[in-house]
């Protein structure tokens, strides 16, 4: 990795980069002031998308004349929703070069390794919080950094670099983000995962130029390593006190007599101070993490996916999602597991199907319940002449007052049903990366589908658009996004798509330093 520390903030508008051809931003009338609504970052009132791609190229010519560019810098694609969901059309690009974006690209930095969006300077326009776990900075490589895109009528606008408070503590600073009120004030804040067991909170809001209310720090009964650390951050209001709650996944500080970590997460309360561990519970294992009201009782609930996960003791390796219902008191004893096996879900549990490698919640059909969507991003297929491996799968399960519903309106989606985009090609891993919003305004949440190798191994993103009139998700009006289409230099391996505004397992995000 280069080992350049130009970390200026460029003040450059979103208009210069268009008119220096480097950005497509949104059309129609600005907007006096933004709209409050989570992920809109135009404040055009609607949802908007950010996708990550931390394997892009950068600076390279197209099809690989010219320059071999900067592999691995990474890059970030917001899309712009409206009455229509998203396009291709309405998108902004951004990576460490462009005139909106702030500091320098360097080889494998994997800038859009993560993001998360929200309102942090509270002038109604939603922000996006990035991460490039990877950046070196002075006196430490792989410290990691992680930048603010402000929002603005124009879309995500300047970028801020957020002050490390200890960069010579850990490796991969933004390895995981998560954006809530955790303290009640009103205002957004921001949390951090690096490769220590130590959470960095950011507290009463983020100024433009980058200073944050208060700064403070969590330690967790967490391994603290480079491939270890905290792992995934998710966040919500699991006992409606008006403060955000957080989950925290990592890998357990104690080994087993093996020597083996294993797999765990903590649910950690909102408080006065942020998340807090007074009345704080672990959970069970499990590198993806949903949050949302499932059963309609007010409190929200946690889904956890586990890829891992067994049937039963001796069964295949097929993947579970276990469900924490949620209640006054925070995480409630009453649970639900679901496997391949549960009800009338499709497939069979095999070995490394992963189901569960990926959940999301949100309410499709617009009854105030949270539905839950599951990949199983190798889920193998058998066509007509052959077998497909790795193809990958998304379920669809509704919410109703007695947990998720294994039984009726179970929908299942992958690359061969008819009028989802992309080919039978195997390995595609459709389902690896999940997002439920509403990005078209019906107020019902559309799914979005990220594929790590769709698209000849570039990455893809699908949007499942809600129904309002059969609340459901059709397959009509599906959207398909490539990063090709948005500026990005499809040269390599993108992962376009590895971040969807969720926090993953930076172990996840699959690269390739040899390309």
């Amino acid at each position: 990795m280069k080992h350049r520390y130009r970390r200026a903030v460029l003040a450059a508008s979103v208009v210069a980069a268009v008119a220096g051809g480097l950005l497509t931003v949104a059309p129609g009338a600005a907007v006096a002031a933004g709209s409050g609504v989570p992920s809109d970052f135009n404040g055009d009132g609607t949802a908007d998308l950010a996708v990550g791609a931390p394997g892009t190229r950068v600076g390279g010519a197209v099809f690989g004349k010219g320059s071999d560019g900067i592999k691995g810098a990474g890059s970030v694609v917001a899309y712009y929703g409206g009455a229509d969901g998203v396009t291709p059309a309405r998108h902004t690009y951004v990576d460490q070069d462009t005139a909106n974006g702030p500091g320098s690209s360097e080889a494998y930095d994997l800038f859009g390794a993560q993001t998360a969006a929200g309102d942090f300077d509270a002038d109604g326009f939603a922000d996006l919080a990035v991460s490039a776990p990877r950046e070196d900075v002075p006196g430490d490589v792989d410290n990691g950094e992680v930048q603010i895109l402000w929002g603005s009528p124009q879309g995500l606008g300047k970028g801020t670099v957020l002050a490390d408070p200890a960069p010579t503590r850990h490796d991969h600073f933004g390895a995981g983000l998560a954006a809530g009120d955790f303290d009640g004030d009103g205002t957004t804040d921001l949390v951090i995962g690096s490769s220590s067991a130590t959470l960095d909170v950011f507290t009463g809001g983020i100024a433009k130029d980058g200073t944050p209310g208060k700064v403070g720090s969590r330690a967790l009964p967490l391994r603290g390593a480079v491939d270890a650390g905290i792992l995934g951050l998710t966040a919500g209001d699991v006992n409606k006190d008006g403060r955000t709650d957080l989950i925290v996944d990592g890998l357990s500080d104690k080994a087993d007599a093996a020597g083996v970590h294993h797999n765990t997460n903590y649910y950690l309360p909102g408080s006065p101070s942020g998340p807090s561990a007074v009345g704080s519970k672990r959970l069970s294992g499990g590198e993806s993490a949903a949050i949302g009201d499932i059963d309609g009782d007010g409190f929200d609930d946690i889904a956890i996916g586990a890829f891992w996960g067994k049937t039963t003791a001796d069964g295949p390796i097929g993947g579970r999602v276990v469900v924490n219902y949620g209640s006054a008191k925070g995480v409630s004893e009453r649970m639900q597991t679901l496997t391949q096996e549960s009800g009338n879900i499709p497939g069979d549990s095999e070995d490394w199907d992963k189901f569960g490698g990926a959940v999301a919640l949100g309410d499709i059909d617009g009854d105030g319940k949270a539905d839950l969507a599951v990949g199983a991003q190798q889920e193998n297929f058998r066509g007509a002449e052959a077998m497909y491996y790795n193809k990958g799968s998304v379920t669809l399960l509704y919410g109703s007052a007695g947990g998720v519903d294994t039984e009726n309106r179970v929908q299942y989606f992958h690359q061969a049903t008819p009028g989802v985009p992309g080919s039978w090609a195997a390995g595609q891993q459709w389902g690896a990366n999940l997002l439920m919003n509403d990005l078209n305004g019906d107020h019902r949440a559309d799914v979005t589908v990220g594929s790590l190798w769709d698209d000849n191994g570039d990455g893809s993103v699908t949007v499942l658009p809600s129904d309002g009139q059969k609340a459901s998700v059709e397959v009509p009006g599906v959207v398909r996004l490539r990063g090709k289409e948005a500026d990005m230099d499809p040269v390599g391996y993108p992962q376009f798509g590895a971040s969807l505004g969720n926090s993953r397992p930076l172990k996840d995000i699959e690269y390739a330093e040899g390309y």
